[in-house]
């Protein structure tokens, strides 16, 4: 059936989508494409190449994050931990949906952002070795980042009770010659310079609060 989230609390907000929690499954997130969104991006006056009439329209960005969670996939091994995991997709009174795992805090609350976590002053150095660990792990997957950000990033616990950093948004290539799914030293080096300057976006938050401005050792 038909899922209703236009009366539902949205719990989070991206560029383009909002965040609702799964009516029938606490454990799981759904994420809708904003009507405001889908008519400034792909309406009258939009870019040749995001024209309403392409084939995928606005879902086109979920077919980039379903390409990644395969390409992740592809080289064996289970889910990296540094990356949301897709469940599926749902009908709803918004559209399509994607739904995906919710990332929680050690004490089941919704699991903070980096910039959370940098205006408390509660980056410290064991949160700083994770995350850390999530940049590595993320520049060495063959997953695409086209955007990474302090407010993109989440600190949660996994399943096996270690709490680690999660990426909950913006992966897939966005560019019109996907030059980083063509090659791998590429994709890297974008991602490493996309890593570069998150450090620089949290270490900025971090004076701004008072704390010291160093971050991440690379």
């Amino acid at each position: 059936p038909m899922i209703r989230l236009k009366d539902a609390e949205i719990i989070a907000a991206g560029h383009t989508r909002d965040v609702y929690r799964h009516p029938d499954d606490a454990s799981l997130l759904i994420k809708v494409i904003r009507a405001s969104a889908i008519a400034t991006r792909y309406g009258r006056g939009s870019p040749w190449y995001k024209f309403k009439r392409r084939r995928y329209a606005h879902l086109i960005s979920y077919l980039r994050e379903v390409r990644e969670q395969i390409a992740v996939h592809a080289i064996g091994g289970p889910h990296p931990r540094f990356l949301q995991k897709i469940v599926g997709f749902v009908e709803t009174d918004m559209g399509m949906g994607l739904v995906v795992e919710a990332v929680r805090a050690a004490d089941g609350s919704s699991a903070p952002t980096v910039a959370a976590l940098a205006a408390e002053g509660a980056l410290d150095e064991v949160r700083l070795a994770a995350l850390d660990r999530f940049l590595d792990a993320m520049e060495n997957s063959p997953v695409i980042v086209a955007d990474l950000n302090p407010f993109n990033v989440v600190y949660g616990r996994g399943a096996d009770g270690v709490d680690h950093f999660v990426l909950i948004d913006g992966i897939g290539h966005k560019n019109l010659i996907p030059l980083e799914r063509m090659s791998a030293r590429l994709n890297r080096w974008s991602k490493v310079r996309k890593a570069d300057r998150f450090r620089q976006m949290v270490a900025a938050r971090r004076s701004a609060s008072g704390q010291s401005a160093t971050v991440v050792n690379r």
